[in-house]
């Protein structure tokens, strides 16, 4: 047993005989332990030896019975006795022959002796996973994308008041699109039963120019004109000034003839101007609130909820989000954050109440919660961020056109979850062409279509300037070519839109500034000159066209390495059938010297701007540096 203790030194300490025992006894049990394991492994081979062979001599059996090899039947036992080394090693190769072809047939690597196959766990053919999603988004209600065959009359809405119909009919509203005739009636009844029951939180995904903003602008006027004091009692976030003013304009056309106020902040006014639009100061009551709903952006908000004196949501009732998943991405200002510490403030813990029972019945219903986008996010962990209270999901599917349709509900939610849907009257289609020929092509194909009344997309600002100067040499006086960017005034912006929107434009060239939201009635053509990255991308500039059911096209111009990217782009949105153009580029050779003009005449134009913008600089610097000097001499003066 001495073989087995090992004396190492340990400093001072002496190993006693307890140690040296429980030490052994360790011992013991690990080598009991290997021998089980050793007979375990043997009597599984003594185990798989024999079903083997049993399984052999009825291979044999079968073939003696079914005359494949000629034996007396009385001595099939000896036979296969005598012959099951041989036939053994026959079956083995015949097996090892079936597995290699299984393993063909399932895309694996086949058995080579004495080597170890790399990779080959990895070749194993996985079944693909379905994720989980929460119920309400697995089961969605499914509204309709077909625009152009409209059902729903407008009168036959009762829950809408008589007042807000018949200012639809006055601004040519008789039918309501899919998503209204859905949405409104659904929140009407919410409202009217808010008194008793929590309202469950609402998410809408449906294509760009479905009507959404009308969805939540008519239930929201209807449901606030029984209140008579002012309090914000709706809060409409959106993620640019653009469209806010928007959104601003709708509520105000249809709250016309009503008390109801709607306030504008988005920083386009200043600040104090903003806060003497939202709060008055009385010597009896204090601050007082002139809005009863406030459309604005994140930003805004956050300051508002900082500086504002009085500023108050405690009566909040309604949350909107407009383009919710940009929205939520701007974490910027963190004005979710900001809007749960205000209102937990007011009410410690109000927004969190969630049961309804007969303490909280006469508590105050936290706000309802309003989500809108065409590329609403299918992420729960995003959605999560907001604390929706027994969300619904509506949204919108591709109707399918084959002469079966598609009946199953189920089958319809299981293709769309996760995917972005476009208008029905959206034609898709690209162009395919070499980098240095690009400008050409276009310009070919504009000519081809002669079109007008079209937004040509690019990737960044400094590609819109220079294609707008190179296509106003190309086009001379024959188009109107403008260019629209972020950093344009709001002013320059607006003037551009309102001269589009009129036809005194004939090619706005713009970056993904405009892509949001931004509705210009009767665009023909969306060209996306630069290939979009993102899918989200390609829906939003898409969305500029086909609006209301009117027919629109969506080109992209692509070079032939961008292709396959682009089509497994727009396959997560389930289109396989996007057409290609052919533009004819035979007689492009001729529009060479006219193409080498314009080329100089871009080379000009940008090296003038370098040059001023030098200056600019360099005077801008002369300036600081003479104040400078100047306050310098007038302190030493003083001294």
């Amino acid at each position: 047993m001495d073989l087995f203790v090992v004396n190492r030194y340990e400093g001072d300490h002496e190993v006693t005989k307890e140690e040296e025992e429980s030490k052994l006894d360790q011992l013991y049990k690990k080598i009991e332990k290997n021998k089980k394991r050793q007979r375990k492994k043997e009597v599984n081979k003594a185990t798989t030896e024999a079903i083997a062979k049993t399984t052999l001599k009825r291979h044999i059996k079968r073939e003696v019975k079914s005359q494949i090899v000629s034996v007396p039947e009385n001595n099939i036992e000896e036979f296969i006795d005598g012959s099951i080394e041989v036939e053994q090693k026959a079956d083995i190769v015949n097996e090892e022959h079936k597995n290699d072809r299984r393993k063909r047939k399932n895309g694996l690597p086949e058995s080579v002796e004495g080597f170890t196959v790399l990779g080959a766990e990895n070749a194993i053919k996985k079944k693909k996973v379905k994720r989980v999603l929460p119920k309400w988004l697995a089961e969605p209600i499914i509204i309709s994308t077909n625009l152009s065959e409209l059902k729903k009359k407008v009168s036959s809405v009762k829950q809408l008041d008589k007042d807000l119909r018949r200012k639809l009919k006055s601004n040519g509203v008789e039918y309501l699109f899919p998503v209204q005739a859905e949405v409104i009636p659904w929140l009407l009844t919410a409202c009217d039963h808010s008194t008793i029951l929590f309202p469950r939180d609402v998410c809408v995904s449906a294509p760009t120019g479905s009507g959404k903003t009308l969805a939540f602008v008519l239930p929201i006027i209807q449901a606030l004109r029984r209140h008579f004091v002012k309090k914000i009692r709706a809060l409409v976030l959106l993620p640019t000034q653009d469209l806010a003013l928007q959104v601003f304009k709708t509520f105000k056309t249809y709250c016309e003839g009503t008390n109801m106020d709607v306030c504008f902040a988005t920083g386009k006014n200043s600040f104090a101007v903003e806060q003497k639009l939202l709060i008055s100061e009385n010597e009896a009551f204090g601050s007082l609130s002139k809005v009863d709903i406030l459309v604005c952006t994140a930003g805004r908000l956050v300051d508002h909820l900082k500086h504002t004196k009085g500023f108050d949501l405690s009566e909040l009732e309604f949350l909107v989000i407009d383009e919710a998943d940009r929205v939520l991405d701007n974490v910027q200002h963190d004005w979710l954050y900001h809007l749960e510490e205000h209102l937990d403030q007011e009410d410690p813990g109000q927004h969190k109440m969630r049961m309804v029972n007969l303490i909280n019945l006469r508590k105050k219903r936290p706000p309802q919660k309003l989500l809108f986008s065409a590329t609403l996010s299918q992420d729960p962990e995003k959605l999560e961020k907001l604390s929706l209270f027994q969300p619904i999901l509506f949204t919108s599917v591709v109707e399918d056109d084959s002469p079966n349709g598609n009946q199953d509900n189920h089958e319809v939610t299981d293709t769309f979850i996760g995917k972005f849907t476009t208008p029905k009257e959206l034609s898709e289609k690209y162009v395919v062409c070499s980098l240095d020929i690009k400008p050409l092509v276009l310009y070919k194909y504009i000519k081809i279509e002669k079109l007008t009344k079209s937004l040509v997309f690019t990737n960044s600002i400094n590609e819109a300037h220079r294609l707008c100067i190179l296509f106003r040499a190309l086009f001379k006086d024959k188009l109107k070519i403008e260019e629209m960017n972020s950093h344009l005034e709001a002013k320059n912006r607006k003037e551009l839109i309102a001269a589009f929107s009129k036809g005194n434009i004939d090619l706005l060239i713009c970056t993904d500034a405009l892509a949001r939201g931004i509705d210009l009635p009767n665009v023909q053509y969306v060209i996306s000159y630069s290939a979009p990255k993102h899918l989200k991308t390609y829906i939003h500039r898409a969305g500029r066209t086909a609006r209301a059911g009117v027919l629109g096209t969506a080109v992209t111009f692509l070079h032939s390495s961008q292709v396959l990217r682009f089509k497994s782009l727009l396959e997560q949105a389930g289109k396989n059938n996007v057409e290609q153009v052919e533009v004819p580029t035979d007689d492009l050779e001729s529009l060479g010297k006219t193409y080498k003009q314009a080329l100089d005449e871009l080379k000009r134009a940008v090296h003038k701007e370098e040059v001023d913008d030098l200056k600019k600089i360099k005077r801008t610097k002369q300036i600081k540096s003479g104040n400078f000097k100047r306050k310098r001499t007038k302190s030493n003066d003083s001294t």
